[in-house]
């Protein structure tokens, strides 16, 4: 259920694939894992007492606080299930399998659309196979296939759990994937197809981030009362009650090693996909993100947050 959900048809295959132990490759296999380690135990588990401590009484917390428990919930629920998603790649791969890869620098998404294309890939894959197209996809008329998008989006709010909160939360990520879905074919028919430059597209991965963690609070929320004290904090109680020193060090913290990991991933695995780090380089990396981070470490041992799905 976690994922990375895979198909009979992909992995079965392989169960009766002979491997050699020369065909391994370790080296990537280890890069995943103590990539998903460090975006587990040192950067999810670290943050979750901040966005626990937050949500459970938002009546004590002000607007910079809300929306600092908000980004990190963003954060933790990416770092908590994209590392869990890494160490099954990199347990898998040492055993011979391959894994499908399931997140794809997803807060580098300038808008819902491409999010969603980076955002647990194995999910999607699956919603739009076997709902999206079983509804008619894009093969059938313009309201229609609006409808389709928002149905999927519905669906799959109802899957993560059967309350109003993710209900609303599915239903507002359809909308605007309907909306974006509509904008486009209004781009083509006007003949719009011209490249955003990167300033541009940094403008749209900001508001397209800053909108999913507005919304996300649907999704960490424990119910619709909760809900409203904190979008009335994000919102309308201008004010930095409750912020705490340690907050903002922890957070500013994780905050720009991740936005410093996301500009350095998009540079040189999205736009060259052919670069190769010196493994000295590699190695000597993941060691001092583990001390340097480490740093901040707490005795916080959460499991991982989708296991609860």
């Amino acid at each position: 259920v976690a994922g990375p959900i895979v198909t009979a048809k992909t992995f079965l295959p392989q169960l009766v694939r002979e491997v050699k132990i020369e065909e391994v490759p370790f080296k990537v296999a280890i890069r995943y894992f103590v990539m998903g380690y460090i975006k587990k135990v040192i950067i999810s588990d670290n943050i979750s007492p901040i966005v626990d401590l937050i949500f459970k009484n938002p009546e004590n917390y002000g607007t910079t606080a809300s929306w600092l428990a908000a980004t990190l919930f963003i954060v933790q629920i990416y770092c908590d299930f994209s590392g869990y998603s890494d160490m099954a790649f990199g347990s898998a791969l040492l055993l011979g399998y391959e894994l499908p890869e399931n997140f794809r620098m997803p807060l580098a998404g300038v808008n819902f659309t491409d999010f969603w294309r980076r955002w647990h890939i194995s999910l999607s894959g699956w919603l739009k196979e076997y709902l999206y197209i079983g509804l008619g996809g894009s093969r059938v008329g313009y309201f229609r296939h609006k409808f389709n998008l928002f149905f999927t989006m519905l669906l799959a709010g109802l899957w993560h759990g059967a309350s109003w909160n993710f209900v609303i939360w599915g239903g507002i990520q359809g909308v605007i994937l309907a909306a974006e879905s509509a904008y486009g074919k209004w781009k083509e028919s006007k003949g719009i197809v011209k490249e955003n430059p990167f300033y541009l597209k940094g403008i749209y991965m900001f508001l397209t981030l800053s909108f999913f963690t507005l919304i996300g609070t649907l999704f960490r929320s424990e119910n619709m009362e909760q809900e409203w004290k904190m979008l009335h904090n994000m919102i309308f109680h201008f004010s930095t009650t409750g912020l705490r020193p340690y907050m903002v060090k922890i957070g500013s913290v994780v905050i720009l090693t991740l936005i410093i990991g996301h500009i350095f991933g998009y540079f040189i695995f999205e736009k060259n996909k052919n670069f190769k780090i010196p493994v000295i380089l590699e190695y000597g990396t993941y060691v001092f993100l583990v001390l340097f981070i480490s740093l901040f470490t707490n005795d916080n041992d959460p499991p991982f947050i989708y296991f609860q799905f």
